[in-house]
């Protein structure tokens, strides 16, 4: 738009509506978390996020705890950057739980990842984290179905639990009543388990008692259901990874396929992808069990870096920094079995490599590791370019400039081999109603790049290439130097 001001003479002026640049951040960068009780305080405070780009840099974490080797399994299987966050460590397995796992309100232990970008200037894209992960608990309370809600309730009913089997080692769960308001006032609209419990082989009776001193109030009734409860890395992972649009990659069980899958039922989140078994690497001749998740994590942060790019496969990639696995994989029919269940592994075929990249969802449109992650750059990227458009004014121009810097970023990342196609409109939403209260709705489509991850191949025999043979023969007879006996 012109200055419309007095001015007697020439200005030039540089226009500020001018196309958006893509600009794509580094989609290789692993969050790791764990501990260092060596480490220099000074470079690796407490559950604050740092930056490491060297193997000198990393010196300063010392060789005690997890930290220094998961940062070097990582270097040594090609990655360049990592974010790691130090948590103090202890030798009671339930504060070393906690401390991992971290406070959600003080973003400590895994929930330091969303200050990283903040800190750092750069997003972590895949997270991996010390700790038992994979665990589950057994015979545990996964909910309780409200069948009556009650009515004239003036405060919360106390939940009680008895019953649930008789294996000795069972723990009854703990829970608590939510009242509803407006229309569900003095009902019970739900109950929150607060803890699990564990060993049960019957689902427990659910009683309700207290509810206020309301003449005629009706207590509630509830069923409890029972069965394997996922441990709280998991839960607390499937949070942080939607938040922060990564991925984390955390180790089974290590113990059998059968335990693997089972442990792959209690998660189901598009952001997390489990592995099993460990790998195994021998220090002075001696086989040392090892994390797994540090080498997907560095085997992902060499794709991201290589031709492949991101919409690149962190499956059957060749293991740099293994010597073993701590039980061994047959393929095809020990890895089939884990990968069908969504549970990715080490084969051995023609060297160790990795195989596998099913995230554990059941939705199937986005169950492999590259095409969220390809999902999630072309996301952040269209919202950056849309950023600076944030408060211009509503004209025709801004419009298809906008609308065209879309498509430029989508051109750029098709002729990458990152997408099929795409394309960017104007939403039918938009109407003056709309707009006059200043909001833009644009519609975008795209098909991330997929994966052939089932090559199927048909043979069959045919008999009638004897008749080849035969009448190369005879042409060799009558035409060659073949000749016939006398």
């Amino acid at each position: 738009m012109a200055d419309l001001s007095y001015f007697h003479g020439v200005q030039v002026l540089e226009s500020p509506d001018s196309p958006s640049l893509l600009r794509v951040t580094n989609y290789g960068i692993s969050f790791v978390n764990g501990t260092a009780p060596g480490a220099d305080a000074a470079t690796f405070p407490l559950n604050k996020p740092t930056l490491i780009t060297s193997l000198s840099q990393a010196a300063l974490l010392g060789t005690q705890g997890t930290l220094y080797n998961d940062v070097v399994t990582i270097f040594g299987e090609g990655g360049s950057i990592v974010i790691v966050n130090r948590v103090e460590h202890s030798e009671t397995p339930a504060t070393l739980q906690a401390n991992l796992i971290g406070d959600a309100g003080q973003r400590t232990g895994l929930y330091s990842a969303l200050r990283g970008k903040a800190l750092l200037g750069y997003q972590p894209r895949v997270i991996v984290t010390a700790g038992n992960t994979g665990t589950w608990v057994e015979g545990g309370l996964l909910s309780v179905a409200i069948s009556g809600s009650g009515s004239l309730l003036t405060e919360a009913p106390t939940v009680a639990f008895t019953g649930g089997g008789s294996d000795a080692g069972k723990v009854l769960p703990t829970a608590v009543a939510v009242l509803g308001t407006g229309l569900n006032a003095g009902k019970v609209v739900s109950v929150t388990v607060t803890s699990a419990g564990k060993g049960m082989t019957q689902a427990p009776v659910v009683a309700f008692t207290g509810g206020g001193a309301e003449v005629g109030k009706v207590l509630p009734t509830a069923t409890a259901n029972i069965g394997d409860v996922g441990n709280p890395f998991v839960s607390a992972l499937a949070t942080i990874t939607e938040q922060v649009k990564a991925r984390a990659y955390i180790a089974g069980p290590n113990t059998t396929n059968a335990d693997a899958v089972r442990f792959r039922s209690t998660i189901n989140s598009g952001r997390i992808l489990p592995i099993d078994p460990a790998g195994i690497k021998n220090v002075d001749g001696v086989p040392v069990i090892v994390p797994i998740a540090p080498v997907f994590a560095g085997i992902r942060s060499r794709v991201v870096g290589s031709a492949e790019g991101v919409s690149g496969s962190v499956s059957n990639k060749e293991i740099r920094t293994l010597d073993g696995v701590a039980r061994t994989i047959a393929y095809p029919t020990d890895s089939n079995y884990l990968n069908d269940k969504q549970v990715a592994t080490v084969i051995n075929e023609n060297g160790l490599r990795t195989w596998g990249s099913r995230l554990a969802t059941s939705d199937a449109l986005w169950q492999f590791d590259s095409v969220r992650a390809t999902a999630d750059m072309i996301n952040e990227s269209l919202e950056q370019i849309y950023f600076k458009w944030v408060d211009k004014k509503f004209t025709k121009a801004n419009l298809k400039m906008m609308i065209e810097d879309g498509n430029a970023a989508l051109r750029v990342f098709k002729k990458n081999d990152d997408i099929l196609g795409g394309k960017v409109w104007l939403s039918d939403i938009n109407q003056p109603t709309v707009n006059a209260n200043g909001q833009v709705y644009l519609n975008v489509e795209f098909e991330p790049v997929g994966l052939m991850e089932q090559i199927k191949i048909t043979t069959y025999r045919n008999i009638l290439y004897y008749q080849i043979l035969l009448d190369e023969v005879r042409g060799a007879i009558d035409n060659g130097p073949l000749t016939l006996a006398a």
